[in-house]
Parts: C-alpha cells; structure tokens; sequence
C-alpha cells in the first residue's frame, strides 16, 4: 500500500449540466457521489435518444447553480439572481423562455447519479497544470467537471497509470480507476462566463494531438465511506 496524494476539492452537481458545489466533505455511495446528477432536464423536441439537456448542445446551462438543501430538496439560482425549486413549474417556464432552442421541457429525478459513462471522475490539478502549460493559458479545473480533484505527488496524467488498480480515499472508501476519460467540447466551454467567453477550441485540439483525446479517469466504487478535502490517497494494490 503506497499513499500517492490528497484529495484537492470535491464537486457535486446536483442537476446535470449545472454549475457544480464545491465540497469540503461528501459521501462516496456504490453508485457515486452522493447528491450528484439527481436530476436532469429533457426536450421533447430532441431526437431519440438525445433528449437531455445538456451543456454540449446548451452551454447557457453552465451559468446556474444548484444547491442541494440539507433536507434534500434542490434550489436552482439562474444567472438572473431568482431562486426556484428544481421541481417547480416557475424553473421550468423559465429555462424555456431563458435557453435558446429547446423545446417543451421536462424534469428527470433518479435516486442515483444520471452520469453518461461511470460513477464517479477524477482528475490530478497536476494534469490541469501541465495542459495549462502546454496550451499557454491557464485552464480552470471546473472545465473538466471531474467529481474529485486529485493533488498527486507523482506529477501530471499519474491518474493514467492507475487504469486497472484498486485506491483507497480516506479510512473507508475504495475505488477501482477504470479508464482514461475521453473529452468532449464541454471542457471548451468557460464555466465562469460559458455564455459570452468563446469556446477555446484549442484545448480540444491539444489533447487530440498530444494525449488521445484524454484527460481525467473514471472510476467506480468498491467500498462506500466518507471523503473530506486532504482526505490521503493510497493505492491497495
């Protein structure tokens, strides 16, 4: 067993393609982060299969900020100052007045994470520093939409050669690291000013030419526990 870093920060978004909550501590549960992507947005008018509204298509999306209330319930405030209940008729009358292109809208609510691909990611501010410096721009860490940042002792992309191995986080959870995490064009996309920044289609560009496309791992959980900020990270096997 060999301690390999800390956890740097923590983030949890409580509505798919919202802006996330930054953490000190959280709960890693068999299914992920606990609180993460409880709910989602749908289009009607969206093809099959794609009708979620995500910060892909809606990058207007990233601007609100959901907070999930000790009793459960999810407040969204929109980049206008409102507040509404994530559940409430007022919300949904008016992200469809307020985001461009979308059709009737309605709410998905799941008791465990609405994730694309695997439970839980992961990426090394060590990898963030080092696609910063290749790209010559400082890149923001929220770019990447990981659940935990990682502060690692071996420098950047040591997240990679985990691929495969067992970790534990603090005293009780355990993960397995399953795989690199492929990017899409959400990672260009400002999350302080996605509305009115332009896409920096560079980094996109970069990580193609350099990296496979990939920054970040995903993982899932073997063993369920708490993790707080400079929680250790040790590798089991």
């Amino acid at each position: 067993m060999s301690r390999i870093g800390q956890i740097a920060s923590i983030v949890r978004y409580p509505v798919k393609s919202m802006a996330g909550e930054i953490l000190r501590h959280s709960v890693l549960t068999e299914w992920g982060l606990a609180g993460d992507r409880l709910y989602a947005f749908e289009s009607s008018g969206a093809p099959s299969g794609m009708l979620r509204v995500t910060g892909r298509e809606r990058r207007e999306m990233l601007r609100y900020e959901p907070i999930l209330l000790p009793d459960g319930t999810v407040d969204v405030r929109t980049p206008t100052g409102e507040s509404f209940r994530v559940d409430s008729e007022a919300l949904l009358a008016y992200l469809q007045s307020h985001i461009p292109g979308v059709s009737s809208l309605s709410l998905t609510q799941a008791a465990i994470p609405q994730t694309d691909v695997r439970p839980l990611s992961l990426i090394s501010l060590q990898t963030v520093q080092q696609l910063s410096d290749e790209l010559g721009a400082r890149l923001d860490p929220r770019r990447f939409r990981a659940n935990l940042h990682l502060d690692l002792t071996d420098g950047p992309f040591t997240e990679d050669s985990l691929v495969g191995r067992t970790a534990r986080i603090g005293n009780t959870a355990t993960i397995k690291i399953l795989e690199r995490d492929p990017r899409c064009r959400l990672i260009t996309y400002d999350p302080e000013m996605p509305h009115s920044s332009p896409p920096l289609f560079s980094v996109m560009k970069l990580l193609d030419r350099r990296h496979e496309g990939r920054a970040g791992v995903y993982a899932s959980i073997l063993a369920s526990g708490p993790v707080r900020i400079d929680d250790p990270i040790e590798v089991l096997d």
